[in-house]
């Protein structure tokens, strides 16, 4: 160690409160409801190579630790003081900026006459432009109408503002205002970090700050892998899915028009060092969903489950990017978890929440006591555009960020109407988007028995409904996920209820929206939005009779499902029955496996073996990367479409995609033997 424990501290402490200052100084000086409200947005200090060396811990985005500054960093040297970098390209950053909307700057910082750090953040513009407002639809295809691109560029210089690109930037967006407002909020937080590095060394000078951030890396680093030491050596896998798209035909037959996205992971420990392999992933995809990581083993959007088990277990860890120093992973090119140039990813959320599942589901194998059920995994936003009647105007409001109830957890249940995989979003007061938007807010409530059963019951999804006061409302919403397949429960929990979103739900013009994507709303309409409940953990018939009436009193369950879940009866005033409740829970109950996926998966992995998954991957992946995405589609369709009502096979996969590829010689004509035990070890 090259400082003294008390300089270390003293040091640690002083660093992660520069970038709380600089995360809070963004949201109190901000534009936006989304950065102001929501707290989307992050904040970070970095070395000169590009790793997060301090990062909030208690206010905006927590997912800094792992994010990729070195490409970003380069792409604007040399530096001199007051230089300020922007961007929002993905491909330019290396894998920093993972969608168009998130606008990173950075600036370095001096100490001694030398640059001793970098100053980071980011902010979720609510519009960069592009095709739909927000600029999110996971049906985007091309890149341009996700919005305008930024590459690195120098924002200001020497301390000088590069009016011309600002003005660029915010000339292709609906909220020009809103933007420039986050963007100078950032650049405030940038000067702050400044400020106060200088105070720092103005203690210690600039060696002791730089051993100390050194040694809190290593720190971390050291304490990460004797953590994970502790857990047994081996090989973990599971599968999950980001849901495709079907629809219903005139004869009444459904039919895929957009495949589901497979996630596989395998982790391997080895002595406390994690290696991720996502081989059997699927190939880039059409859709938006695409995770753009530069191919980095410990990017920020790869590992926050992992960040969270060792920050759960060891709540002093340093919270730096030394966490995940050990991390190494295979990241296949041209997949959805390392896409090529290009490639289209508003909604990489659903794919980042979809890993953080499947780290939880590995985890679970290799420490059961610690395993959790999952939770709602994803986060709907729902824009709202409209036409200001009297400027005529287009005016975008962001609604609520609707995530769902997360996971039962050991010791503890779910938690409601929040989840891990995006709980760090707040949510937005009603009365904003009702002074902001014509529309009113009929219902924002917990939803009823949505949650999974258990000893530890799946926390509680969100109900949402709104009504249209206006023609031409437009709602954009994003990351609608679990419609199908359920949260999944764990050591005999039950699943959490799928989400759903309906238009004018109970009237004759009724319609399932499914993913929603982008719906026109005429005056009167109304929209409702149910999202998942997190899975349970345990078997329900261990969880206190008295916490189950507790439940039913608190409108999270009905009677009939205590009863029939819970083996719990309950009198008309709502306390225990208590002879009937030991009736109830004397006669056997089922008890599953480790998981319990869910009606809806187990009906889909009939259809598709996971063998047959793998093959298709497989077989895809041997086509030049241009061409995967469109031939991953189309083959899958086809081959769907052909099995009618029975199983794919693998022969049935190889000739769709030799039809899809337009070509014969592909090196696909045989299908390959897979090892059933290690398929069959990811969903059990």
């Amino acid at each position: 160690m090259r400082s003294s424990p008390v300089t270390l501290e003293i040091v640690s402490r002083r660093l992660t409160a520069v970038v709380e200052e600089m995360a809070e100084t963004i949201r109190r000086t901000s534009f936006s409801v989304f950065v102001k409200q929501t707290a989307d947005f992050g904040t970070c200090l970095v070395t000169p190579d590009g790793e997060v060396f301090a990062a909030p811990r208690s206010i905006s985005g927590n997912l800094m630790i792992g994010a990729p500054a070195r490409a970003a960093i380069e792409a604007l040297a040399p530096y001199a003081p007051g230089d300020i970098g922007i961007s929002n390209d993905p491909d330019a950053t290396g894998g920093l900026v993972t969608h168009l909307p998130d606008v990173w700057t950075w600036a370095p910082l001096y100490a001694e006459g030398r640059i001793i750090a970098y100053a980071f953040s980011f902010v979720h513009a609510s519009d960069i432009g592009g095709s739909v407002p927000g600029s999110i639809s996971w049906t985007h295809t091309d890149r341009a109408q996700e919005g305008v691109l930024i590459p690195p560029a120098k924002l200001c210089e020497a301390g000088r503002e590069n009016t011309a690109l600002l003005q660029t930037i915010l000339a292709n967006t609906r909220v020009p205002e809103e933007n420039h407002g986050d963007i100078d909020a950032q650049i405030t937080g940038l000067v702050a970090a400044q400020r106060r590095i200088d105070e720092i060394v103005a203690v210690h000078g600039a060696d002791a700050l730089e051993d100390a951030v050194a040694d809190l890396l290593d720190e971390a680093e050291s304490r990460a892998t004797g953590l994970l030491a502790e857990l047994h050596d081996g090989s973990y896998q599971f599968v999950d899915y980001v849901e495709g798209l079907t629809e219903t035909g005139p004869d009444g037959r459904e039919t895929v028009t957009v495949p589901p996205t497979r996630l596989a992971l395998e982790l391997t420990l080895t002595r406390g060092r994690p290696h991720l392999s996502f081989q059997g992933t699927s190939p880039q995809v059409a859709e938006a969903v695409n995770l753009p990581t530069g191919g980095h083993p410990g990017h920020y959007m790869l590992v926050f489950a992992l960040v969270n088990y060792l920050v759960s277990k060891d709540p002093g860890i340093p919270y730096n990017s030394g966490l995940v120093r050990a991390v190494t992973a295979d990241l296949p090119p041209g997949s959805v978890v390392n896409p090529g140039p290009g490639a289209t990813c508003g909604v990489r959320a659903a794919v980042f929440f979809r890993i953080m599942d499947c780290v939880l589901g590995c985890l679970a194998q290799a420490t059961p006591n610690d395993a959790l059920a999952t939770g709602s995994g994803a986060v709907a936003i729902a824009t709202v555009a409209h036409t200001d009647p009297v400027t005529g105007k287009r005016h975008v409001a962001v609604g609520q960020p609707l995530t769902g109830g997360s996971g039962g957890r050991p010791g503890r249940d779910g938690l409601h109407g929040t989840s891990f995989t995006g709980g760090w979003l707040r949510n937005v007061p009603n009365e904003l988007l009702e002074q902001d938007a014509p529309v009113l807010v009929e219902e924002y409530r917990y939803r009823t028995g949505s949650g999974g059963v258990g000893a530890r019951p799946g926390g509680a999804g969100i109900t949402l409904r709104i009504r249209a006061l206006a023609d031409g409302v437009t709602l954009a919403v994003r990351g609608m996920e679990r419609l199908l397949f359920e949260p999944w429960g764990v050591q005999g929990g039950g699943t959490g209820a799928p989400g759903r979103a309906l238009l004018n739900p109970g009237t004759p013009r009724e319609r399932d929206l499914g993913r929603v994507n982008v719906v026109t709303l005429a005056a009167g309409d109304i929209l409702l939005i149910e999202t998942a409940g997190g899975g349970g953990l345990g078997h329900p018939h261990d969880r206190p009779a008295d916490a189950v009436a507790a439940d039913v009193a608190g409108g999270l369950l009905n009677p009939g499902l205590a009863a029939a879940a819970y083996g719990v009866a309950l009198h008309a005033d709502g306390t225990v029955e208590q002879e009937a409740t030991a009736e109830l829970r004397a006669q056997p109950a089922p008890r599953e496996g480790t998981f319990t996926l869910g009606s809806a998966r187990a009906a889909y992995e009939r259809r598709w073996p996971p063998q047959v998954q793998e093959e298709l991957v497989e077989a895809v992946g041997r086509l030049p990367r241009a061409e995967r995405a469109q031939v991953y589609r189309t083959a899958y369709v086809t081959a769907d479409r052909e099995a009618g009502s029975g199983m794919v096979t693998p022969a049935a996969v190889i000739h769709a995609v030799r039809r899809a590829a337009g070509r014969t010689g592909t090196g696909t004509d045989e299908p390959r033997t897979t090892d059933p035990h290690r398929t069959g070890a990811t969903s059990r």
